[in-house]
């Protein structure tokens, strides 16, 4: 009975999609791919497309459709000061990433006692992790403002490079743990800023920050900085792990040549995994940082600049890259380890083969020093039988 029924349904579905199926559509496969066509199934309560293409490419209907509105992406490429255009109402903002950390308690006293700079507040809401300072005097009608966090990083709005070179010779004294000069200057992170009349909120353009013009903006340029300051500091890190891969391939290098000391590997999988400590648990860059979770605004600036600066694919990357030079470094570290054991092993088997060595010796010393004893043992027992027998024989002649 079920098969029956079966076999019925089965029949009334296959007469309804011929019915709405035209004779070119049935036969479109073995005409020719001369285009993309789409042939729509009609069955009773579903709708089914199949798309026929020559290349196996995606339909490009909605690029060709006027009326269905686009969104550009905006991509992210590492830019210098030479690259960025000079115009009238636009100003530099750049971030450096100088050290692990920072002293900001010293920082802020050494900056109120040079008198060149203020601290400043945000809007009366006090972040415990940064200082802002504002110049005392002022060079045109834009402020020049810096931003310094406690995670190593600082980010200059509208200073020259000679004032930003002059501030980190400042701050050095307040760093711990510093980074090279040369990954300071390569991961710099450089962006352009401009006022627009007609803008009702802050927002991010290609290469370039859009502020509100006569309004403070200082909670709009924290959250800008904060990016800038996370994504020069996933730079230096992406610089350091470039290190230890060179490291680390040089140590692979030696494998055949089996040269590689135990120690340097331990040290090179301890640096591998305060990297990965420092990106997974003391940064921000895994999760939205708690001070935006209440700031609709500004969480939308941060997490658009994080995603023009392409953070979360770099963190992945990174971490993927981490992985795979841990677990290269583990083997590494394993293989020493066995060969080192190799080696405690053949010294004791030849520790054993001495002492063997020696107790033959022992041995046959015993051997020939009681071959002597019984040797003289009979020997005396010979003389004193012939002593006997002469005694008896002189005996027996008297």
């Amino acid at each position: 009975m079920t098969v029956y029924l079966s076999r019925i349904i089965f029949n009334a579905v296959r007469s309804a999609s011929t019915r709405c199926l035209s004779v070119p559509e049935l036969f479109l496969p073995q005409i020719g791919f001369h285009s993309r066509k789409s042939v729509f199934i009609c069955l009773p309560c579903t709708a089914q497309c199949r798309n026929y293409s020559s290349g196996g490419v995606q339909s490009t209907v909605a690029l060709d459709s006027p009326s269905i509105p686009l969104k550009k992406k905006i991509l992210y490429k590492k830019v210098s000061l030479d690259d960025l255009t000079n115009k009238d109402g636009h100003y530099l903002s750049m971030a450096y990433v100088t050290a692990n950390s920072y002293d900001l308690k010293g920082l802020k006293e050494a900056l109120v006692q040079q008198k060149l700079y203020e601290p400043a507040t945000l809007q009366a809401q006090e972040v415990g992790d940064v200082v802002i300072a504002n110049a005392v005097y002022s060079v045109g009608s834009e402020p020049r403002e810096i931003i310094f966090f406690r995670e190593g990083a600082v980010v200059f709005w509208n200073c020259t490079e000679l004032e930003a070179s002059n501030v980190l010779e400042l701050v050095r004294k307040y760093e711990e743990d510093s980074y090279p000069r040369d990954v300071i200057a390569k991961e710099r992170e450089v962006m352009t800023y401009s006022y627009n009349p007609n803008a009702k909120k802050c927002y991010l353009q290609e290469s370039g920050f859009v502020l509100v013009p006569e309004k403070d903006n200082l909670l709009e340029k924290f959250a800008f900085s904060h990016a800038m300051a996370q994504s020069a500091r996933l730079g230096a890190w992406e610089a350091r792990l470039e290190a230890l891969a060179a490291a680390v391939r040089k140590h692979t290098r030696l494998v055949s040549a089996a040269q590689i000391p135990h120690d340097d590997v331990v040290s090179k999988l301890g640096e591998l995994f305060s990297l990965r400590h420092q990106l997974n648990v003391e940064s921000d860059l895994l999760d939205t940082p708690d001070f935006y979770w209440e700031q609709e605004e500004l969480e939308r600036i941060y997490s658009s600049t994080v995603a023009y600066f392409t953070i979360p694919r770099r963190t992945r990357v990174l971490n993927e890259r981490l992985a795979h030079c841990v677990e290269l470094l583990e083997l590494l570290s394993q293989w020493a380890s066995d060969r080192h054991h190799v080696r405690l092993e053949w010294m004791i088997i030849a520790l054993i083969l001495v002492e063997v060595c020696f107790e033959l010796l022992h041995f046959f010393e015993r051997s020939i020093t009681s071959g002597e004893k019984n040797y003289n043992r009979q020997r005396a027992v010979h003389t004193s039988f012939e002593e006997k027998m002469l005694q008896e024989l002189f005996i027996i002649d008297t």
